[in-house]
């Protein structure tokens, strides 16, 4: 009742003002609306016109100018509607991932891109889930139909160098990231592209990487090891002759006296030139700076028992040293690899009494070291134990190691564990050689 009362209050004022203007301006006016059309009236009713028509006017572009706003702004709601939602379907989408769920995650992806087709995020996500069900090939592909719609970014490109260098195409992989490096040189292409350019062969390239991740300020031990990986690369393969070789290695070890790559090339050339004492003193350096890679103790122990002439007795020893020097500071599964190597070092030396204690010491060994023999190794240790007991002439114990061996019950397998500890009743056949 109050509303409409208000509303007819204020019909009154505006009639009222109507009417008082006309009659305090009552003299005629003559408006032309054409050549020959004109409309001549009371001045105050002119007046009223032509506010009103003003008043008209303005609404009509104020009706127009919020209807652009209403649609701008229903636009925004609709795109906002979206972003939401594409969050929602993001957060599910990466928790399918988290959780393996490939082929779901895909899907989701796929309904966001059909959706938001120039949504770049979506797409190297998509690469990812596809990369997660192995279909690289497919990965990849999204990743080139984001390229080539000029929406790469720097993510996109890293994604592609990684897949094309899982694909073997080191060559794209470097080209991905040359982009990101000519854009910005960050540390992360930086170093995939040394590392891809050094696996090409490519070791000058790779070099000036290294220089330029120097230059930005990555001089971590990663890097300088890195750099010295590629300086032996680099002289290996642009050394022109043995000769050349050899110097430029002398050079580089004096540099480096650790790195154990150029000590054993150095070593294998000494070998060809017949400095077979020097070969395996390099040898032991490498193996001693090879973070306990037992394979380089072996070549040593190869080395004095098979390469070089002269004293038996003196090359054993030798051997012998070397594969005790492998249990130095070795710990856990390593310790019991390195103890083997020790046995079938003495077994080749001859040295059968050092070879029993060590056997019968292993067990007390593996107990402190692994807290027990693990199942290959026990499967090692009945082979080096058969070749001693052959060695020995004890037949019938070797015949039980052979059963073990082929995964048999042995017969007197309860006498098994104190074969060792027997006194030798059967003459050696080396031995008894006359």
């Amino acid at each position: 009742m109050l509303k409409q009362f208000n509303r007819f209050l204020i019909a009154a004022i505006l009639v009222s003002v109507a009417l008082y203007i006309t009659l305090t301006n009552s003299e005629q006016a003559t408006i032309k609306l054409g050549p020959r059309i004109s409309l001549t009236t009371y001045a105050g009713v002119i007046y009223i016109g032509v506010f009103a028509l003003g008043c008209i006017a303005a609404s009509i572009v104020a009706l127009f100018v919020g209807f652009k706003g209403y649609l701008r702004e229903r636009r925004l709601k609709s795109a906002e509607r979206s972003r939401q939602h594409f969050f929602k379907q993001f957060e599910k989408a990466r928790n399918l991932m988290a959780s393996g769920d490939w082929a779901a995650a895909r899907d989701l992806w796929e309904q966001v891109i059909h959706r938001e087709p120039e949504n770049v995020i979506a797409r190297v996500e998509l690469s990812r889930a596809l990369e997660g069900l192995g279909d690289n090939v497919e990965a990849l592909r999204v990743l080139d139909a984001t390229r080539a719609s000029s929406r790469a970014s720097t993510e996109v490109l890293f994604r592609a160098a990684e897949l094309n260098r899982k694909l073997g195409n080191n060559t794209a992989a470097a080209d991905n990231l040359g982009l990101v490096i000519t854009e910005a040189p960050a540390k992360k292409a930086l170093e995939l592209a040394r590392d891809i350019c050094g696996e090409m062969g490519k070791t000058s390239e790779a070099l000036a990487f290294q220089d330029e991740l120097d230059r930005i300020g990555y001089n971590s031990d990663e890097n300088m090891e890195a750099r010295r990986k590629l300086h032996f690369a680099h002289l290996v393969q642009d050394s022109h002759g043995e000769a050349a070789l050899r110097d430029g290695l002398l050079a580089f070890i004096k540099r480096n006296p650790t790195f154990a790559p150029a000590l054993e090339k150095l070593a294998a050339i000494e070998i060809g030139r017949g400095n077979v004492e020097e070969s395996a003193e390099l040898l032991m350096k490498a193996a001693k700076n090879s973070n306990g890679d037992l394979s380089k103790w072996r070549a040593v122990v190869d080395l004095w028992i098979n390469s070089i002439q002269g004293d038996f007795t003196r090359r054993a020893h030798r051997a012998v040293a070397a594969a005790r020097s492998a249990t130095q500071g070795a710990a856990g599964r390593n310790r019991l690899d390195a103890e083997l190597l020790v046995i079938e070092t003495l077994l080749k030396a001859n040295a059968f009494a050092d070879v029993e204690k060590s056997l019968e010491n292993f067990s007390t060994l593996a107990e402190r070291e692994t807290g027990g023999i693990p199942a290959d190794i026990a499967q090692k240790l009945r082979i080096q134990r058969g070749h001693y007991l052959a060695q020995m002439g004890k037949a019938g114990e070797t015949a039980e190691l052979w059963q073990a061996l082929a995964g048999q019950e042995p017969v007197g397998a309860r006498r098994g564990q104190q074969a060792l500890r027997e006194k030798i009743s059967e003459p050696s056949p080396l031995l008894s050689t006359p």
